[in-house]
């Protein structure tokens, strides 16, 4: 005997939701267009920061570079003149440089 039962799709089988009242649907579409438009602006705004944030990085480095050189330049100075720190005599130690911090990072 065949059975008359057809089994009715559902959201496991992939079943087409209900239609919307076409104002609904408006309203959902223009929802969705505002908020991709305001995932563009944030993705144009984390990437202008993100290259922002890698120039200041490089800058940093830089500087970083620069101040140990200009360390490293003004101690050989001092060692060749004969002077030590603050004009007396003596080492120059450039681990001590007056500073609390640790070494740069």
């Amino acid at each position: 005997m065949a059975s008359a039962y057809t089994p009715r799709p559902s959201a496991v089988t992939g079943s087409i939701p209900p239609t919307l009242p076409p104002s609904v649907e408006t309203a959902y579409r223009n929802k969705c267009i505002d908020l991709k438009r305001r995932m563009n602006e944030v993705e144009e705004s984390n990437d202008a920061y993100r290259l922002r944030k890698v120039r200041l990085m490089r800058g940093i480095r830089k500087m970083r570079l620069e101040r140990a050189f200009l360390l490293e330049t003004l101690g050989k100075r001092m060692r060749k003149n004969g002077h030590g720190v603050n004009g007396l005599n003596g080492t120059y130690d450039e681990d001590s440089e007056g500073s609390s911090d640790g070494p740069p990072t």
